[in-house]
This record gives C-alpha cells, structure tokens and sequence, in this order.
C-alpha cells in the first residue's frame, strides 16, 4: 500500500508556499497557540497538503485525520505519523546555530518499531499492520525577531542514526554498571532507573534518566553542502534521504519547474554508513531555498 505523503511531498509544499514564516495558529477557544507549537504546525501542513490554508486549527484537523495515523502528543514519540508512511519529528532551534539537539530521555531513532519506547498504544495508530517505519527528524533553525526559519532539514535518521540496539545495549551497560555497586538497591523504570537508600539511613534515593543529544544534520553533512549563494533573508532547505528509501517512494511529485528556475538542486552522494564505517551508502541531498 503506498503511503499518504511523504518527504518529496513534503519539499514540493514548502517550495509552493515559497515562505518559511511560522504564522500563529488559533485554536478552538479563540487563543493563538504557544509559540514552541508553530513549527510543528508548519511540518505536519507541509505534509498534509491542503492543511496551510487555515490558521485555525479545527479546519486543519480535517487535513490531519485524512493524511496522519497519529496526530501526536506532549507524551509521546514521534510527534506524528504518516499513514502508510514515515515518523516525523520536528525540533526547534532559535538562532542559526547548528549545537547538538536535546532528544531528553528519547535515545536517538533511525526507525520505530510497534513496541519502541515512548510510542502510543497500538490503538491510537490509525492504520494496518506494521512491523517497522522509517523516521525523519525535521529541524527548523529560527530568527525569533520575524518568525521566519533560516534553514529547515528534513533528513532520514537512517542517514546519521545507529540501529536502536547500539542505544539499548549502552543502556544496558550502564544498568549492569551500576546493580554492581556496592550496597545499591537498583530498580528498573520507564527512564532509565533508580537507586534506592544510597544513605546510611535509607532517607536518599537517585533517579537516573537518559539526556540524549544528537548532532545537527547541517554539522553532520556539511561538506556535501554545494548550494552556498542563495538570496539574502532567503530560507535554505535540505533534504538528505537514502538511494533506497527514495526509489521507494511511491508517490514523486514533479519538481522540474523548480530545478529549471534554479531553486532546486539534487545530488547523489554517499555517506558513511551509520552501523559500518567501514561501509557507504547511497543517499541523495535536495537544496533548496524560499523566499
């Protein structure tokens, strides 16, 4: 079955909206939304075609149930999914700056699978079966004082993200670590664990939780960057998606009209693979700019 959008869609949106200015939404009492809340917004239209006509968020929950099996929470990952499709999470960074992402207890993702932490239940994702998804964490750096992004990535976490297991594992090294203290009475939890009565008394307990980080794409694929002169104030976009995930895309959108007015570029280039750097694997990066 093919999905319901997906990235190229996705690209295609914004480079038809030609703006990258986060507009306030309004929601069903009236009030605009937090400002935290318009970048996801901006995503989940630029995947809901249709949805960036509407800066009230009633009209837009049309367009989301009709493309997304999860329309997301503060409590769970990833923020939404495409029916059929991909996982999409969206982080914010103010400024241009290209630091490390705060992924807090949620260890970095390349796919999520139906028993992956921090998932909804089963029941809240609206779709058949599935035994795994591809995930693409879609970053916005933002100039506060217009609202407007400076650069947006969309890249495949396939493209810079280890396998889940490499994550588990350390985690589990730690745990193991840490039963094997002297006097520590270890118990297991959600985040990560806890050690109780680490005083004499037992009047002390220490909760342990995962910050995660991960690394801006921007810094991560910076040397294959090749669209450097774009319009001042203009927006930059990146895509990176690997050979693989895209011919399997079943829905292109034709984007000629904008490789022919010279907004659009597309290069195949090969990356380090991220569970064998020994290995390359085959991606292709979009460049793109809006107005």
């Amino acid at each position: 079955m093919s999905e319901y959008s997906n990235v190229l869609i996705a690209l295609k949106n914004i480079l038809d909206r030609n703006s990258c200015r986060l507009t306030p939404i309004f929601r069903s009492n009236g009030t605009a939304n937090a400002a935290g809340d318009s970048l996801e917004f901006f995503v989940k239209d630029m995947f809901c075609t249709g949805a960036s006509a509407y800066q009230h968020e009633v009209d837009k929950e049309r367009y989301y149930d009709k493309y997304l099996s999860w329309k997301g929470n503060s409590s769970n990952f990833p923020d939404f999914i495409i029916k059929e499709g991909v996982g999409v999470e969206p982080k914010k960074m103010n400024g241009k700056g290209t630091g490390n992402l705060a992924l807090n207890s949620s260890f970095p993702k390349a796919y999520i699978y139906p028993d992956t932490q921090n998932l909804p239940i089963k029941e809240q994702i609206i779709e058949s079966e599935w035994k795994k998804k591809e995930i693409v964490y879609v970053i916005g750096n933002l100039n506060k004082k217009d609202d407007k992004l400076i650069r947006l990535w969309l890249a495949y976490g396939n493209t810079f993200i280890a396998n889940e297991s490499i994550y588990l594992d350390l985690k589990e090294s730690i745990k193991e670590a840490v039963v094997d203290l002297p006097d520590a009475i270890f118990v297991d939890t959600k985040e990560f664990g806890r050690i109780k009565k680490v005083d004499p008394l037992g009047n002390s307990n220490l909760r342990l939780r995962g910050m995660w980080e991960l690394s801006h794409p921007e810094v991560v694929f910076q040397e294959y960057l090749q669209m450097n002169k774009i319009p001042e104030n203009a927006t930059k976009i990146n895509l990176i998606i690997t050979k693989n995930e895209y011919e399997n895309l079943s829905n292109k959108p034709d984007l000629s009209g904008y490789f022919n007015e010279n907004r659009l570029q597309v290069r195949t280039i090969l990356i380090p693979n991220p569970n064998n750097l020994e290995e390359d694997i085959s991606a292709y990066l979009f460049e793109a700019f809006t107005d």
